[in-house]
């Protein structure tokens, strides 16, 4: 009987602690956009003696344009998701697609160097719509592998035509680095896939490793799950990609997808006053991405603002601080606001139910 009390004081401290690390988090991540933003404003400032932040001037209906570019991308995304979706699991979810879509974006962009949403997708559609753990893992990477392919054409595309236009040596040595770390990761998922012998070798290895280092217990029985997981793996990719109607549509969406969020730096930087063209601008937004992809900082924060101020900056002249905050809210806030209304939804209709559940007599209404 004396035990129970203890136990109750001994949870409330970790509970109350988690919360409030999790408060001291987001006070935090607050207070560095802030900062950020005001670092680029006091630059804008001190560039501009005239009153720039007071009353920017633009042009409304580019930034209509921008908006029409940013929901058209969005589309294409939750449409990529709603093929993969239906090809795997034969249903038909848009509700499903739209809410992986923003919830993937939403974790990308509050997670250090945007790595945090794949992870989420793959909970959200096991968990809320019901689809097994091995589709439910293999629909974001596929995903994944085809947005970044499409990402590394482009940005190759956009050097190679653009190559006369290039701010500096130094952007362009550091588009190339970009490229190479962007295609790294999808690179190798597909290499591993295509090459399954590599990959359970190596997986073996890594697991004797772990298995010596009293980390894994069971080696025989941990190393047959992880062999035959990367089988199945391998099997399902080597499908889809023999699968050329639906490889197609994937890569498709996934170039409309990239090359419409990357013309939203062109549109808002000559909204508001840049003398900037097409190319120049898009290849720059490429290269800036490339560079701070790994930057470990929730969404790319700080180096996003900073390059893109930087560079547009010294690129064209207009109000750099108002286009620069644009361009992130269609990047970066967004997403985030997208992501925490799903959220908002789902914690809606989940107390809906529960309440509904604890009163049957009103459930039937």
């Amino acid at each position: 009987m004396a035990s129970k009390p203890e136990e109750k004081t001994a949870t409330k401290p970790s509970f109350f602690k988690k919360k409030r690390v999790k408060q001291l988090t987001v006070l935090v991540f607050v207070i560095f956009n802030i900062l950020i933003i005001y670092w680029t404003a006091s630059k804008e400032l001190s560039r501009e003696k005239t009153a720039n932040l007071e009353g920017p001037t633009f042009t409304w209906w580019l930034l209509v344009l921008a908006v029409a570019a940013f929901i058209c991308a969005m589309a294409a995304d939750i449409y990529r998701y709603y093929i993969l979706i239906q090809h795997f699991t034969k249903k038909k979810d848009i509700k499903l697609a739209a809410q992986t879509v923003f919830l993937g974006r939403y974790y990308d962009n509050i997670t250090p160097s945007a790595v945090g949403g794949q992870p989420f997708q793959i909970h959200h559609m096991h968990r809320h719509g019901n689809i097994d753990n091995e589709h439910a893992a293999m629909i974001p990477i596929i995903a994944f592998v085809s947005l970044q392919a499409a990402f590394v054409v482009l940005c190759f595309l956009t050097i190679v035509f653009g190559s006369g236009l290039v701010l500096s040596d130094v952007t362009y040595a550091a588009s190339f680095v970009g490229i190479l770390l962007m295609a790294f990761a999808p690179g190798t998922i597909l290499f591993f896939a295509l090459k399954p012998r590599v990959a359970k070798k190596i997986a073996s290895a890594v697991l004797k490793f772990f298995y010596k280092l009293h980390i894994i217990r069971n080696i025989d029985s941990t190393e047959e799950k992880t062999l035959g997981e990367i089988e199945k793996y391998a099997q399902t990719v080597r499908r889809f990609i023999k699968n050329r109607k639906l490889l197609a549509k994937i890569l498709a969406l996934s170039f409309a997808y990239q090359g419409l969020l990357y013309s939203i730096p062109f549109l808002v930087v000559r909204a508001f006053g840049g003398d900037v063209g097409y190319l120049p601008a898009t290849m720059t937004a490429f290269t800036i991405q490339a560079a701070i992809t790994f930057v470990p900082t929730p969404g790319n924060a700080g180096a996003a603002e900073g390059s893109f101020y930087l560079v547009f900056a010294h690129l064209g002249s207009g109000n750099t601080f108002w286009a620069m905050l644009t361009w992130r809210f269609f990047t970066y806030y967004a997403f985030i606001a997208l992501g925490g209304l799903v959220y908002l939804d789902m914690a809606y209709h989940r107390r809906k139910n529960s309440l509904n559940a604890g009163h049957p007599a009103n459930s039937t209404n």
